[in-house]
């Protein structure tokens, strides 16, 4: 782990332990979501400095726009940010239980 991960996964795991007590897995989600914020500020870095298309010359010669495939690992990235978001927030929440869905038809 880098220390920006480093950094970045102390920050989230001081901020979701104040409303859970986390399990192993949710620490290693975690880590994912840390690496994921990082790697989001990279591309993300990269596509202010060099845009999120570049062009091409094609056969013909004609000049068309092609989008980055940095561009294209930045959107993966935030959509596997919000997964993993979702995915915490569903489990945490807001300090309460999450509701049994089966509980309504057995309990």
């Amino acid at each position: 782990m880098t220390e920006a991960q480093k950094h970045i996964h102390s920050k989230l795991v001081a901020l979701y332990e104040t409303r859970a007590d986390l399990t192993p897995g949710q620490h290693e989600l975690l880590y994912t979501l840390a690496c994921v914020i990082l790697e989001e500020q990279t591309l993300q870095n990269y596509c202010d400095k060099h845009g999120t298309c570049y062009e091409v010359v094609g056969k013909s010669g004609d000049t068309y726009s092609r989008m980055r495939p940095e561009w294209q690992q930045l959107k993966e990235a935030r959509h596997r940010k919000q997964i993993i978001i979702t995915r915490l927030e569903n489990w945490i929440g807001e300090g309460r239980p999450v509701e049994d869905e089966a509980a309504k038809y057995f309990g």
